[in-house]
């Protein structure tokens, strides 16, 4: 998707940048890029971006997760669990493109979600609910059946907090989602650490099939990096391949993945 050369200074404004910001759970830091971005950096590792136009993601794992979500059954109607909010990139991208949606973003840091309300223009609540909350918890106080779909994008450091990727955790989110409901998980991946593949298997033991977005050579193992992991009911994998065989870096959809 081309980029539209913007201004940084509605962004944060006020916020120096290139300096640590204390959070309860470390540091964040903003850098603004040329193409008219802010690069959020959440203790040391780049985590999300906020530009002026709500329609455009800068993160390729963003844009794998947006693209699953399109390549589904979307209800008229749907609600959005998020979690591991950030600055809710996403869930301002998601609230623009289908202006009927409503979602909740949880973080597990106190600060971030009160920053991301200051720093850019998020929708109100109803419709953008942005609170801080343990991830695991968010998800076991839910109703059965009550969400549409959940996101989980969370990490400590560079791996998913074992808490929201094990066997629990992916039977309650299975409890949680409706019939037709989607989960899409965000895993970071490592060539000499196969811990991602209990995540794996623990979301298959939950939903059955799954689908996995990311470069070819991170789903091969060959290096590091993310895989966005899609489960649940109404993905069109065909879909998902033809926006693959589009994106701007070598993208690959398969069913098969074996972490």
């Amino acid at each position: 998707m081309p980029r539209r050369s913007t201004s940084n200074h509605d962004i944060a404004a006020g916020v120096e940048r290139g300096v640590d910001i204390p959070t309860s759970s470390g540091v964040v830091r903003l850098t603004d890029e040329p193409d008219g971005s802010t690069t959020v950096w959440v203790n040391g590792v780049p985590s999300s971006s906020m530009r002026a136009e709500n329609d455009v993601l800068d993160f390729e794992y963003m844009r794998h997760e947006a693209a699953a979500i399109d390549a589904w059954q979307v209800p008229e109607k749907m609600l959005v669990l998020h979690v591991g909010a950030g600055t809710c990139t996403l869930a301002r991208y998601l609230a623009h493109r289908y202006p009927d949606s409503r979602h909740i973003a949880v973080d597990v840091d106190a600060d971030l979600p009160q920053f991301a309300r200051e720093w850019w223009d998020l929708p109100r609540s109803p419709r953008l609910r942005v609170r801080q909350q343990d991830g695991a918890e968010a998800v076991a106080s839910r109703h059965d059946a009550s969400l549409d779909v959940i996101v989980r994008d969370a990490f400590a450091g560079s791996t998913t907090p074992p808490a929201l990727s094990n066997d629990h955790w992916w039977s309650e989110a299975r409890r949680v989602t409706r019939s037709h409901g989607v989960v899409v998980a965000n895993i970071g991946t490592h060539p000499r650490d196969d811990s991602h593949r209990s995540d794996l298997a623990a979301a298959r033991a939950a939903f059955g099939d799954a689908i996995a977005i990311g470069e070819p050579a991170v789903l091969k193992g060959r290096r590091h990096g993310n895989v966005i992991l899609v489960t649940g009911v109404g993905v069109d994998v065909d879909t998902l391949r033809r926006y693959a065989a589009s994106a701007p870096l070598p993208t690959s959809v398969t069913m098969d993945w074996q972490g």
